[in-house]
Order: C-alpha cells, then structure tokens, then sequence
C-alpha cells in the first residue's frame, strides 16, 4: 500500500511524439521534409488531449511528423528525421513513458521495418523499464519487432477513421494507468494471412461494421485491456504486409 501510494505521489515523466504517412510502393513520387507537417509543443499536445496533469505527470512533446498518403519515403529523410527524434529523446533524460502516434504503413527504400527500426531505436534509448505505448491505424502492418519493444497498443476502429481523437486517449489511457498503478501490460499479436483494401473494408458497411463493433466486447474479458484489429495496406509490396490481430493484455 504504501509503495502505492508513493507512485502516485512521485511526478512521473513522459516524451510524445512520432511519424505518420503510408507509402504506395507503386508510387514513382517521393516524400521527404517538404510534404511533412511538423506539428510541435502545444500543437502537438492539443492534438494528443489528454489530461496527463491530472495523473500528475510532466508531458515532453518532441514533435509528430505526418503527410498524406504518396510513394515511398526518401531513406535519407527518414534516418534525418529519426536521428533527430532520438537525439531530442536523449536530452529529456530519464524517461518513465513514451508515447508514440505512427500510421504503420510507411516504406523506405532498403529499410524493411521502418517503424520497428524507429521503435526499437526509442526502446534502446529509454531502457527496458520504461513504458512505451503506441497508437496505430488499422492499415499498419505488425512486426515481430514493433511488438516486442512495446507495452500498449492502440489502433483506429473506423474507416473512415473518425476515431483518431478516442485511439490516442486509449493509447494514452493505458501508458498512465502503467505508471499510476505499476502494472505493466503485454502486447501480443498474430498474423492473419489475408490483405484487403482500403476501399474494400469500410466499417460504415458490412462485413467490416459488425467485426469492428465486436472490438468492444472483446474489450470485457479479463485480462485485455486493448483489442485491435488491423487490416494491413495492400499498396506496398512488401514482405511484412498482412492483416492481423493485436491485443494488449493485463498479463
């Protein structure tokens, strides 16, 4: 109790922050630094809307980096960017959470995980203590790698994506309840070897409107705290594309 008691007294520091766009590979049309926003500080924070305050933790925003969808990203862009990521990670110093907002569907020439090579780079950063949880949309593709170097995940349920606001909270939500409560959740995923569309897997009509608002039943059982959904992205060749299932768990 009273270990319990001293968590939520002692004032626990997060970072936020990422990269987001998915990539065509059929695309001749490269993205680098001109067809990013960058959205920084109280932008980026605002975009977040979550009251970490409340929980009595200190939020870093660092900066989140998103276009809209096109070709492939230019592979010097993408090491520039991540290595600036990660050299204003280290300034912040010790860290208790990460959180990180990502698209999943990113490629880069000659770099086959581009987000689990950001991810486990934050990781190797942070040290294993720190929780990280990140939030997905469902047209990522999962990796070994991403799953294995986070604690929380969090993908959109809706396509047309009009959940973008309520899959950051519950991404958000998880990372502050590990810190409040020292209970560390698990991810675990599995693949399901089928790619379907964008335009083939709306949630608005059927098959996909009843198997997304299934998500929430799955939500009640004990033990998960996050079930998700992701349907992969069919435009980018690519060995990691797949749909699959991912699960946050309480153990």
């Amino acid at each position: 109790i009273w270990s319990f008691e001293l968590m939520k007294i002692v004032k626990k520091k997060i970072a936020v922050g990422e990269i987001s766009t998915e990539c065509s590979t059929y695309s001749s049309l490269y993205q680098n630094e001109k067809d990013f926003e960058s959205l920084q500080k109280k932008e980026l924070l605002d975009l977040i809307e979550f009251p970490f305050e409340n929980y009595n933790i200190e939020i870093c925003p660092i900066f989140f980096n998103r276009s809209v969808p096109g070709g492939p990203i230019e592979t010097s862009y993408f090491i520039k960017v991540k290595n600036d990521f990660i050299k204003q990670l280290q300034k912040l110093g010790s860290l208790d959470g990460v959180l990180l907002i990502m698209h999943g569907a990113m490629y880069v020439p000659n770099i086959n995980d581009p987000e689990g090579e950001w991810i486990s780079s934050v990781r190797e950063i942070v040290g294993k203590d720190c929780i990280i949880s990140v939030s997905f949309d469902l047209h990522g593709q999962i990796t070994n790698k991403i799953i294995k170097n986070i604690d929380a995940f969090a993908a959109f349920r809706t396509a047309p994506h009009i959940d973008v606001s309520k899959t950051y909270k519950r991404s958000s939500q998880m990372l502050v309840n590990a810190l409040t409560t020292g209970v560390r959740p698990t991810v675990l995923w599995s693949a399901i070897p089928v790619l379907v569309s964008g335009e083939m897997s709306s949630t608005l009509v059927e098959p996909c409107k009843s198997i997304y608002a299934s998500l929430d039943k799955f939500d009640e059982r004990k033990g998960v705290l996050d079930s998700n959904l992701m349907i992969g992205y069919v435009w980018a060749d690519t060995e990691r594309a797949t749909a699959s299932a991912v699960v946050t768990c309480s153990n």
